[in-house]
């Protein structure tokens, strides 16, 4: 009797296998290719949404380092309008502003130095008017301890009256019926005479002749 064919062997053998698990790993692992691979492209997506806003950004700032390379018609008049050298037509926008910012430093060099000459020469005015002041004020004191003095001693004596007149700088006029006293007042630009007699007293004298000078 002869066996089975060998086809039917082969389907039996196949048949026997149990595939079920196997199958269900595939599976499995398709899903898992699947998954990873959306994963995968959602990644890449991403990355290339990151990669467009950074090329948009590199383009602003690329934008805005080359308005900053060719300084704009405001900027240029701003930076004129800053001491007194032209601006240099080559020169970008950085380096017109050291070249400013250099040349407003040596305009505060020079004005700090400026400031201070006016200061000392305002000192040394001051000081200068201060010694003045005192020089006046002791002369004016010497005047009229001069003056009291010469009237206390010599209230008789015309002849020394008319000498200490003359030592202040007033101009005594000898006639045959006086002497006249001729001040000239500076301030007013106006001369005073005063003919002397017997009837003025020394003190009046002394004081018409002191508030002329």
């Amino acid at each position: 009797m002869l066996g089975p064919e060998p086809q039917d062997l082969v389907y039996q053998t196949i048949e026997s296998f149990e595939t079920e698990p196997d199958l269900v790993i595939l599976s499995r692992i398709s899903d898992t290719i699947k998954q990873t691979e959306e994963k995968r492209q959602a990644k890449l997506d991403r990355l290339q949404q990151n990669i467009s806003a950074l090329e948009e950004q590199l383009a602003e700032a690329k934008a805005k380092l080359e308005s900053l390379n060719h300084p704009s018609d405001v900027l240029k008049e701003q930076l004129s309008s800053l001491g007194k050298s032209p601006l240099d037509p080559n020169e970008n926008t950085f380096q017109l502003m050291n070249t400013k910012s250099g040349e407003l430093d040596s305009m505060k060099v020079a004005l700090a130095k400026e400031l201070t000459d006016i200061e000392t020469q305002i000192n040394q005015n001051h000081m200068t008017k201060m010694n003045l002041t005192k020089r006046k004020e002791e002369l004016v004191a010497q005047k009229e301890q001069a003056l009291a003095a010469s009237v206390s001693e010599n209230h008789n004596s015309s002849s020394m009256k008319i000498s200490l007149f003359r030592s202040l700088g007033v101009h005594v006029d000898s006639t045959e019926r006086a002497d006249k006293i001729v001040i000239f007042d500076q301030k007013k630009n106006q001369t005073s005479v005063l003919d002397v007699d017997e009837k003025y007293s020394d003190y009046f004298i002394s004081n018409y002749i002191w508030e002329r000078l």
